[in-house]
């Protein structure tokens, strides 16, 4: 009896791969190629990366990733993975600056309406 072997891969969602793998070969038919491991390596360090980075970053890192999709280099679920984690990282920077950015603004409206803007009320002839 044969045992059969899972793919040792690890995919960027932090899954393991599922597929069989190759005989004699720690790897299925689709990692067996060391260019897409790599990859899969690059995505992993990007999604790791992700929680450290500020606004402007998480901007430039989506920018890339669609850029990437678009000329079919990257593939879907590796952008995937990298949106999901960026779309999660942008909602804690708007829990974290939502409010500050708020009352800002509420301080903007309340002065300018302290001040007069200028506009007076005209009864119509």
């Amino acid at each position: 009896m044969s045992k059969v072997r899972l793919c040792a891969e690890v995919l960027p969602d932090r899954r393991q791969c599922t597929q069989f793998a190759l005989r004699n070969q720690l790897f299925c038919r689709n990692h067996a190629e060391s260019k897409q491991r790599v990859r899969t390596a690059i995505t992993r360090e990007i999604i790791a990366m992700i929680p450290r980075m500020d606004l402007f970053e998480v901007a430039v890192t989506c920018f890339d990733v669609l850029y990437e999709l678009r000329r079919k280099s990257l593939p879907p679920l590796h952008a995937q993975s990298v949106l999901g984690a960026a779309a999660h990282r942008l909602e804690h920077i708007m829990a974290a600056e939502a409010p500050a950015h708020f009352a800002a603004v509420e301080a903007v409206a309340a002065s300018k309406s302290r001040l007069g803007n200028g506009l007076h009320a005209v009864p119509m002839k």
